[in-house]
């Protein structure tokens, strides 16, 4: 899924002319906390609910604050992870979307995200969930794919956690089948540290729960 699918239709951006009582009025009409300021089509960065309320007075211009002012954004054809990438590092609850010539082009809501992955084929799909722990030197997609296919089984999604400070990391595969054993065996034999796995009929509800909370949205 890529970016330009998911731009909403209905959430306007705001011009830097505009004070932040009119800013926190669009904010609260279309039930975000963010908003893109634009100028001629041009994307000038993004404001937040709290930046505007640490201002001395809301009745000051967003142009006087744009020094001070983040610029996340994506692409229009970058792919869904990317997406989600930018809303977490930034914690926004609006991701602005720019075309190739850097022309502004709409913004992806948080809700929208929310939705799409909850109603992915790949989430929604019967099969086990594996979680690997390694170093970050020591990832290879290429080889943990060839380890479970050769047990006749599908990566249906990946979803990397890779945290601050730190030289560990976490992948976690929604596979196609639930007897996933036999490629925990494998993994293991190779060296995986194999963190946590899930099957359909097993008991083990909170490990569910906080795959789904992974799957929408991706918070470790």
């Amino acid at each position: 899924m890529q970016a330009h699918k998911l731009i909403s239709s209905t959430i306007q951006s705001i011009h830097p002319d505009e004070d932040g009582n009119r800013a926190l009025e669009l904010m609260n009409l279309y039930r975000v906390n963010h908003l893109a300021i634009v100028k001629n089509n041009f994307y000038l960065g993004v404001i937040s609910d709290k930046e505007i309320m640490n201002w001395n007075s809301t009745d000051e211009y967003i142009e006087e604050h744009l020094p001070n002012l983040a610029s996340p954004h994506v692409i229009f054809n970058q792919h869904l992870f990317d997406i989600i990438e930018v809303l977490e590092k930034n914690n926004l609850s609006v991701v602005p979307v720019l075309d190739e010539d850097q022309q502004y082009q709409g913004v992806i809501t948080h809700r929208k995200l929310l939705y799409t992955i909850a109603n992915s084929a790949a989430i929604q799909s019967i099969g086990g969930v594996i979680v690997l722990q390694m170093n970050n030197n020591d990832y290879s997609m290429t080889e943990i794919a060839n380890i479970i296919e050769s047990n006749d089984i599908k990566i249906l999604s990946s979803y990397v956690i890779s945290k601050k400070d730190s030289t560990k990391m976490e992948l976690t595969i929604k596979l196609n089948k639930t007897d996933i054993s036999s490629v925990i065996s494998d993994l293991e034999r190779y060296e995986y540290d194999v963190k946590a796995s899930y099957k359909e009929d097993d008991p083990n509800t909170d490990f569910l729960e906080r795959y789904n909370q992974l799957m929408r949205f991706l918070n470790p």
